[in-house]
């Protein structure tokens, strides 16, 4: 049985208690009755206080899982707005910024680091959050850390391991460690990596599905960056084969411009060589009837000499009167004197246009096949000075500087368009009155042709394009752009080169460089060919041509 006295020191001791954690304390000496009851108590106590922390734990799990729900969703809307806003590698590293960030937030995660990997599985520069640049740059060079990489991506899997210590004596390889690779359209694009657990202890199932939760909207970000690069790409090489397509629009233009402006080079010079022979007949018969004349007035003059030395044995004065009143008024002296002067500037007017007839004949071409053959190119030179003298007298005089050269191989017409188009060019670019120069020489198995004038020159930025077809500064309606186009091309089918230099204000020189015989030129030219170089190249300069034949710098 309990004393009295024992009840009341019972009932004291529990009327002590404030909280679960406390245990009933009874003085001694009690008895037997009360101590079970104190122990009696305090296990009821004791079973309290268990339940108590187990429903405190469940509220703060649930307290937690409400939290990182919001975090999550939270995280979800922004890699929704990140879906729709990452276009370039500077928004897909801010992007990764703000995912690493996150991941920290919402799993509790100490660091993060994101690794981009190329086709071949090398490591590109780290993106990390918590880590300092000492650890970054020792895990960068770590031959540890990327096999870590290469086996992670290998994988195909996410990893939740304690630690790796195994793998480096690294301190960062001792803690936990979440890490999952990332694979776009079959290709590994990188990994991210989770290590240490803010709170000290591991990663747990919680965190893995959280992980695994978030992994497909990254990636639905980074096959939208996939595609956009793709896109990007495609637009370029469809922007680069236009730019092709346009070189070779230009380039057909060209060459149609150039046929046309052949086919009219052709025509004109049927035509001239067609006139030209129908000129020659007439030319032939008036100067032969000349030549008739001439002997005919010659014969005439004899006679009226011996006339004259009749004429003083005339006795009949009226009739002797009448002969020389007659002489006095056709002023036959006179005519002794002007007829002859007026026969040999006919013959000379005529021999002038059968000179003008027989170069338009040269020039044109056309009454025979044109072959390679060894020609004298000075005969070129004069025979188109006298095409073009009308476009030249007016503006320019033209000196002649000619060195003996020896006869070169080549297509003596289009030679002589070539030379046509620098005369009519040079007298075209002196505004009122100036000099053209023709230059010759050799020099080794090359001749050398020059035509300067005295004009207004080029100025620096088109001397790059002079050759290009269509490009002239010439006011509209007055060139086609096409003579120094084509002029090129010719030379060029010469194995040859045109050199020019020009000042502005002080006038333009342009050389025509040759090679005498062409099988020569072409072993040359194949063999600098096979070292690399170009024959037939063209320079634009402001360099000076001494007479020589040699650039002076």
């Amino acid at each position: 049985m309990i004393e009295i006295r024992d009840y009341q020191v019972l009932i004291e001791a529990i009327d002590a208690i404030s909280d679960y954690h406390q245990n009933v304390a009874l003085p001694a000496p009690v008895s037997d009755e009360s101590g079970q009851v104190a122990e009696a108590v305090n296990r009821l106590l004791e079973r309290l206080a268990v339940k108590l922390s187990l429903s405190n734990r469940e509220s703060d799990s649930l307290a937690a899982a409400s939290i990182r729900m919001v975090l999550l969703a939270d995280v979800q809307e922004r890699l929704n707005r990140a879906d729709r806003l990452v276009k370039t590698a500077k928004d897909l590293k801010e992007f990764f910024a703000g995912v690493l960030a996150d991941l920290v937030e919402m799993i509790g995660a100490r660091r993060a680091i994101y690794v981009p990997v190329d086709g071949g599985n090398n490591a590109g520069n780290f993106l990390v959050h918590g880590v300092d640049d000492m650890m970054r740059d020792e895990l960068k060079h770590s031959d540890d850390f990327h096999r870590l990489v290469t086996s992670v991506i290998s994988g195909k899997a996410i990893i939740n391991s304690p630690g790796l210590s195994a793998v480096s004596d690294m301190q960062i390889f001792t803690h936990p460690l979440l890490a999952a690779p990332l694979w776009v359209n079959g290709r590994s694009v990188g990994i991210i990596f989770l290590i240490d657990k803010a709170d000290g202890t591991f990663f747990n199932k919680d965190d893995l599905s959280i992980f695994e939760h978030l992994l497909p909207d990254i990636l639905r970000v980074l096959e939208r960056i996939e595609l956009l690069r793709a896109l990007e790409q495609s637009n370029r090489s469809l922007h680069a084969e236009q730019l092709k397509q346009q070189v070779l629009i230009k380039k057909l233009e060209s060459a149609q411009g150039q046929l046309l402006q052949s086919e009219k080079m052709a025509s004109i010079g049927q035509l001239a060589a067609g006139v030209a022979h129908e000129i020659n007949n007439p030319i032939g018969y008036v100067y032969s009837n000349l030549s008739t004349l001439e002997k005919y007035l010659e014969d005439i003059f004899r006679i009226m000499d011996d006339y004259e030395i009749a004429e003083s044995l005339i006795s009949d004065n009226d009739v002797l009167s009448r002969l020389q009143a007659a002489k006095e008024s056709l002023d036959f002296k006179f005519l002794k004197e002007d007829l002859p002067a007026l026969m040999n500037e006919s013959k000379e007017g005529i021999t002038r246009v059968k000179k003008i007839v027989q170069d338009l004949k040269d020039f044109s071409h056309s009454d025979a096949t044109e072959e390679w053959r060894f020609v004298d190119i000075l005969e070129g030179i004069n025979s188109t000075l006298n095409i073009v003298n009308n476009e030249i007298k007016y503006k320019a005089e033209v000196i002649k500087k000619y060195d003996l050269i020896p006869e070169v191989e080549c297509l003596s017409s289009q030679l002589n368009q070539v030379f046509m188009n620098l005369l009519v060019n040079a007298a075209h670019a002196i505004e009122e009155r100036g000099v053209i120069t023709i230059r010759t020489g050799r020099v080794d198995d090359e001749v050398w042709i020059e035509v300067a004038d005295t004009g207004i020159g080029i100025a620096q930025e088109n001397m790059k394009r002079i050759f290009d077809p269509f490009f002239t500064t010439k006011p509209v309606g007055k060139g086609t752009g096409l003579g120094l186009s084509l002029s090129y091309g010719i030379v060029q089918k010469h194995h040859g080169r045109i050199e020019v230099q020009s000042k502005v204000g002080a006038g333009t020189a342009f050389r025509v460089c040759l090679p005498i015989n062409q099988s020569i030129a072409q072993e040359k030219m194949h063999s600098n060919r096979a070292q690399g170089e170009d024959m037939s190249e063209v320079k634009n300069s402001r360099t000076s041509f001494s007479s020589d034949g040699k650039i002076n710098e």
